[in-house]
């Protein structure tokens, strides 16, 4: 795993990003509107995990819900794509040569309570 990329997942800048992006979560109502659940929590962030045969760091809204819920991914495709525009957006903010190490980071991935979705 590049060194690198590491430290840029866990600037300070990259996180305050992240966090921005949950906090729209819960007061656009996204959130409660996926899970149907006011109790559910998201957390977003970059993580070191295994794709094919290979590490990377991806980029990850982990989701959590006591209720049951729907598996398919293209239930959850509204919170995906919200979490890419609001980065997407949010990440003009980050100094270039920072957004630059993240460029190659797959995702964003939706994990619910601990199995990948899409």
């Amino acid at each position: 795993m590049e060194a690198s990329i590491l430290r840029a997942v866990s600037d300070e800048r990259v996180v305050d990003v992240l966090r921005m992006i949950e906090d729209k979560l819960y007061e656009t109502g996204l959130l409660v509107a996926v899970t149907g659940n006011p109790g559910a929590d998201v957390t977003i962030a970059f993580v070191q995990m295994i794709m094919g045969k290979k590490e990377v760091v991806a980029l990850v809204a982990e989701v959590s819900t006591d209720q049951p819920f729907d598996t398919s991914s293209s239930h959850w495709d509204p919170l995906r794509h919200y979490v890419v525009e609001k980065y997407v957006s949010l990440q003009k903010a980050l100094p270039e040569p920072l957004r630059e190490r993240l460029l190659d980071c797959p995702g964003p991935l939706v994990v619910v309570n601990g199995s990948r979705i899409c």
